[in-house]
């Protein structure tokens, strides 16, 4: 059957370009609105502040592109991206490093605006689709009789013009206008779960040279204890790109000697040797991230003709690095149930979030069960987090010590495997045994990874 109807996709961030990718091929045309006006020039686009920060792009994610966008992982590390793996990682957490090796295949490191720039061109090529920039979406268009059963979206308000659409995707972040006009005006008024975090980041790049660090890259985070984190990731143009975090107030100050003391504060000392030794290029920018938030779209009667998905759907802690291949895999299961349902038919926002629910549901509890960890995180605690984090406590630490362990652990974390995968009988047997043998508990001394000298 030939394509037909349009498609208005509400925002060009990752989201929006994969939810744009998920639909082109069973629609006659596909628009992507994006409030921003869009250069050629790779670089951080003004309303996604968090586009100056670290960005990893999960194993998930990675292969969910390589499938749509034939290529595109050579394409990247043509263009700088470089591959990380288990092999050259130097993780720090729970009091010891994790056990290198074989964790899966390798991921891809790079900045957002290089990731975006890339895919933005890809999803641009594809037939029927339309990327416009400078356009700000208002709200959607609702008509029909005065039920809400009886009424459907049939396009949206943009720049106070009317443009009307089949099918509406918002992909246009947690500050979303469509869901705030909808939730308002109480046509579509899904539960929120806010879990308060209060997160703050500051992030630069350094010159990047071959003898700076014994390994690929290292990153560290202090937990249990004062949830300050920082990592040293290997970006494009020969840089590190350095992250750092802090919870409920203790945030990463901005100026050259704040930062420098708060590296060297880590329980890693080597994002604090790192910093000292290579040449800081870029200024110090920072974030604030106040809560986890995640609407319930799938407890709620639903509009047909809009679905909602990326972090207008669920935003998660940025520490966990989730975010955009969550988003990533909510847009395969929008494909999947317009293959099954039908692109346009009422019934299609009903199946897509329900089964979007399932793929948030592992990384909102893996997200929001380490956030409770620590005492002054608010919100409604998920049943059973006490006996996850306890579990996951001890997955760390055999993790320092038993490859099999730190593979399963990295391929939950990276969305590439069920977190059931952990329940496994031989990983639960590796757990209780190797937990014993970290240095955590054996009291063995922690070896570091070298940094190279001053230059």
């Amino acid at each position: 059957m030939a394509a037909q109807g349009k498609v208005i996709v509400a925002g060009g961030s990752v989201a929006g370009l994969l939810a744009a990718r998920a639909v082109a091929h069973q629609a006659a045309s596909v628009v992507v609105l994006e409030r921003e006006r869009l250069t050629d020039a790779v670089a951080p686009r003004g309303h996604v502040p968090q586009g100056r920060h670290q960005h990893l792009l999960l194993a998930a994610g990675l292969a969910l592109l390589r499938e749509w966008f034939p290529g595109i992982g050579e394409e990247l590390e043509s263009l700088g991206a470089v591959p990380v793996d288990g092999q050259g990682a130097w993780v720090y957490q729970g009091g010891a490093y994790r056990a290198r090796g074989d964790w899966g295949p390798p991921v891809l490191c790079m900045t957002r605006p290089l990731l975006e720039h890339v895919i933005r061109a890809r999803v641009a090529a594809l037939p029927g689709v339309r990327i416009e920039d400078g356009v700000l979406v208002e709200r959607v268009v609702v008509e029909g009789p005065d039920t809400v059963g009886g009424r459907r979206v049939t396009g949206v308000v943009a720049d106070g013009i009317d443009r009307a659409a089949d099918l509406v995707v918002d992909c246009s972040g947690r500050n979303s206008r469509i869901a705030h006009d909808l939730a308002a005006s109480g046509l579509l008024a899904p539960p929120v779960t806010r879990i308060g975090i209060d997160i703050g980041y500051a992030s630069f790049q350094m010159r990047r040279s071959p003898g700076d660090l014994d390994g690929g890259f290292v990153a560290c985070v202090d937990n249990p204890g004062s949830f300050r984190a920082g990592s040293v990731l290997p970006v494009e143009n020969d840089r590190w790109q350095v992250t750092l975090a802090g919870v409920h107030g203790d945030v990463p100050p901005a100026d050259e000697d704040g930062m420098r003391a708060f590296a060297d504060s880590l329980p890693s000392p080597v994002v604090g040797q790192l910093v000292n030794r290579c040449e800081r290029v870029s200024e110090i920018s920072t974030y604030r991230f106040p809560s986890s938030q995640r609407r319930h779209y799938e407890k709620t009667p639903l509009l047909p003709g809009l679905v909602t998905l990326g972090d207008a759907s669920s935003s998660f802690d940025p520490i966990y690095g989730q975010g955009m291949s969550s988003a990533a895999l909510q847009a395969r299961a929008l494909k999947e149930e317009a293959q099954g349902v039908g692109l346009f038919s009422p019934e299609l926002p009903r199946r897509f979030h329900r089964k979007a629910a399932r793929v948030i549901d592992g990384p909102w509890r893996i997200a929001v069960g380490g956030d409770f960890g620590h005492p002054a995180t608010v919100g409604a605690r998920p049943r059973g987090t006490a006996q996850l984090n306890g579990y996951l406590g001890m997955v760390i630490r055999a993790a320092h010590v038993s490859v099999p362990v730190a593979r399963a652990f990295n391929g939950v974390l990276q969305l590439a495997v069920p977190p059931t995968v952990l329940l496994r009988p031989d990983i639960i047997i590796r757990v209780l045994r190797d937990a014993r043998r970290s240095p955590v508990s054996s009291g063995e001394t922690i070896q570091h990874p070298r940094v190279g000298t001053a230059r």
